[in-house]
Formats: C-alpha cells, sequence, structure tokens
C-alpha cells in the first residue's frame, strides 16, 4: 500500500512543483483528488488489520494538522489556499510523519529560494523605488515549489531509512 501512495505522492508533487513555478497556482483538481485517494488508502490500511492508528487514523489526523498548520499562515497572507490545501493532501496521504517532516524541509528551503529572489531582485532594481524591502517582499515566491522539493527530500530520507522514527 505504501508503495502506491508514493507513486501517488511523487506523481501530485512533480505536477504542483510544476503548476506553482509555471502558473502560481496549484489547482484544485491536484489536491482534492489526492486527498480522497489518500483517505481511502488510510481505510484500506487499516482494513487488514494493521493497528488503525497507522490507518485512517492517520491519515485524517496528516489532513486536519496540514489545515492546521496552513491555516495561520493563509489568515496571515503568507501562504496561498493551494499551499494549505498541498499540505492538508500531503498529510492525507502520507500521514502525519512525512507531512511534518516535509514541511519542515520545505519551509527551510522556501527561506533559501526567498533570500535567492529578494537578492536578485535587490540587485536588478538598484537605485529603483521597488528595491525597498517592502516592495521586494511583497514580490511573489513559489511556495509550492519549495513544499514540492522538501516533500520529495522527506520521502527519500524515508526510503533510504535515513529519516528518524519513519517507517517505510
Amino acid at each position: 500500500m505504501r508503495a502506491v501512495e508514493n507513486v501517488i505522492l511523487v506523481a501530485f508533487v512533480a505536477a504542483v512543483i510544476f503548476t506553482d513555478w509555471r502558473w502560481r497556482r496549484i489547482p484544485n483538481a491536484f489536491t482534492y483528488p489526492v486527498m480522497a485517494a489518500g483517505l481511502v488508502l488510510g481505510a484500506l490500511e487499516a482494513v487488514p488489520g494493521e493497528l488503525f492508528v497507522r490507518g485512517l487514523f492517520d491519515h485524517v489526523a496528516g489532513l486536519a494538522v496540514g489545515f492546521l498548520v496552513a491555516y495561520p499562515f493563509y489568515a496571515a497572507g503568507g501562504l496561498k489556499a493551494g499551499d494549505g490545501k498541498y499540505l492538508m493532501a500531503v498529510g492525507a496521504l502520507r500521514g502525519l510523519g512525512l507531512l511534518m517532516y516535509g514541511a519542515v524541509y520545505g519551509a527551510l528551503i522556501g527561506g533559501v529560494i526567498a533570500l535567492g529572489v529578494i537578492g536578485v531582485r535587490r540587485m536588478r532594481a538598484a537605485g529603483n523605488a521597488e528595491a525597498s524591502m517592502g516592495g521586494l517582499m511583497k514580490t511573489w515566491i513559489p511556495y509550492g515549489v519549495a513544499l514540492g522539493i522538501g516533500t520529495l527530500l522527506a520521502l527519500a530520507l524515508e526510503l533510504s531509512g535515513r529519516l528518524p522514527g519513519a517507517a517505510s
């Protein structure tokens, strides 16, 4: 079952990275089906007698925590709705463990991307009014790309056995 989840996850993340970079959007047509698939797969994990906590409960908790993590940032204007739904979809598909690692790695990668974008824009706009820090902070940062890369990093570490506390 985990292999099916991983295949869906990689395809989903690749699509999100592409669309967020290209069109600055994470479509609902990607996020909602992955949320539904994750909950169905979580229910199927619980059926053969595995612990309920590792099955449906973990997937529902991942969906809920994805929302709880994203909502304050969305409400403050730091995340777009698609970024929040992305986190919810990852949580529903793979549960709490991968969601939390992916979100932390994504936040760190997002910070590096933001510093790079701000540095490049500041050099380009030297002497221009848009070079103020306030103007630069209002520029678009591809946060779905950062979250996607963070998720793929967490998945790679999990598959290699280097992610603490993660079960492959």
